[in-house]
């Protein structure tokens, strides 16, 4: 994976036991979860609401990528995870993530982002704004 950008967000997640399924990990569901959590973070970080408040778009996710390298376990206690905006193209946003315990990574998401308006709900530019904030 490359390096997170200014643009990142961090958590240490507590893995908990409605976390972990019938075999005795953590459930491949639960990523999706942990990078919503991420996103908030993110977005609660870099991105205050009151700073865009009028602002005629929204991030709307349209996929998302799981590698999941090794599994989690409830012994492992603590997940350090990471996500960072990565790019943007004219529309769209690329989030790369990563989840580790100990410093080994152990799964990797990519998630693709667009950029709509909330009423019409129709696709827009990624915002002059958010460019200028990832160029730094």
């Amino acid at each position: 994976m490359s390096t997170p950008t200014p643009l990142n967000a961090q958590l240490k997640i507590r893995i908990k036991t409605y976390d972990i399924d019938y075999i005795g990990h953590v459930n491949n569901a639960v990523y999706i979860n942990w990078l919503e959590d991420l996103r908030l973070e993110l977005f609660d970080t870099h991105f205050p609401i009151h700073d865009f408040e009028g602002m005629d778009f929204g991030l709307m996710i349209v996929n998302t990528n799981i590698h999941y390298k090794q599994g989690l376990y409830l012994k492992d206690k603590f997940v350090d995870a990471t996500l960072w905006i990565d790019s943007f193209d004219r529309a769209t946003c690329h989030i790369k993530a990563e989840f580790k315990v100990d410093g080994e990574i152990r799964c990797t998401a990519t998630q693709r982002g667009a950029f709509v308006n909330p009423e019409t709900h129709r696709i827009v530019r990624v915002p002059q704004k958010l460019r200028d904030m990832l160029a730094g």
